[in-house]
């Protein structure tokens, strides 16, 4: 009789289907973004604009990466332990940061005036913001500049911005892998214990012997 035990963890399976629904977590990213974009580029409230954009865009990535991180633990058969849920999560993750990444610096490249005009606005928001609470001309004249040098260098499509810009959040995402990590990681309970040569178990449970 033989009663080997197959709870070998579909590692390859896991990673195939995280790449598969990172692409698609870094479209529907790219999409959020590029509209987000768009909204406040027409937005007559600049600041209530923002706010609304920056929540919603928020709440739904976070939403869409928990949903597709579940789809991705029935992929492992519904049990998943703390490493394994952290490299399978992390992988959907870091696919979805590449996707996005690379999406919106080629958006903007080759349609860089939104992107300038939301710069713009932001610039004139934090002026009037500054202002209103008594900042002194020195330090509004520096955070000015600072923007001004950041839009200066979107303009140009530069390989290192972006790969600096790609590096700072992968950290961000690994952080929320370790989370969604812990919160969805379930080991598989000692009783499921699966034999692999079911089929020579005749019909009341009992193996049958070789040869019979």
């Amino acid at each position: 009789m033989n009663q080997d035990v197959d709870l070998a963890f579909p590692t390859e399976e896991v990673k195939k289907e995280g790449i598969k629904y990172g692409i698609y977590l870094g479209i529907i990213s790219l999409v959020i973004s590029i509209v987000s974009m768009y909204v406040l580029v027409n937005s007559t409230d600049f600041k209530t604009g923002s706010m609304v954009t920056g929540v919603v865009s928020f709440v739904l990535m976070i939403a869409l990466s928990a949903y597709f991180a579940v789809l991705l633990r029935r992929v492992a058969g519904g049990f998943w332990n703390f490493s394994q849920a952290l490299k399978g999560i992390f992988v959907m993750l870091a696919i979805t940061v590449i996707v996005s990444t690379v999406g919106g610096a080629l958006f903007n490249f080759a349609n860089p005036e939104p992107q300038q005009i939301v710069f713009d606005k932001t610039i004139n928001l934090t002026i009037e913001t500054m202002e209103s609470i008594g900042a002194d001309d020195d330090l509004i004249d520096k955070q000015v500049a600072d923007l001004e040098k950041q839009r200066d260098e979107l303009r140009e499509f530069s390989i290192g911005q972006n790969l600096k810009g790609l590096g700072v959040a992968l950290i961000m995402y690994f952080i929320f892998a370790l989370i969604l990590a812990a919160i969805l990681k379930r080991e598989r309970p000692a009783f499921l214990m699966v034999p692999r040569d079911l089929d020579r178990q005749d019909g009341e449970g009992q193996s049958k012997p070789d040869g019979e």
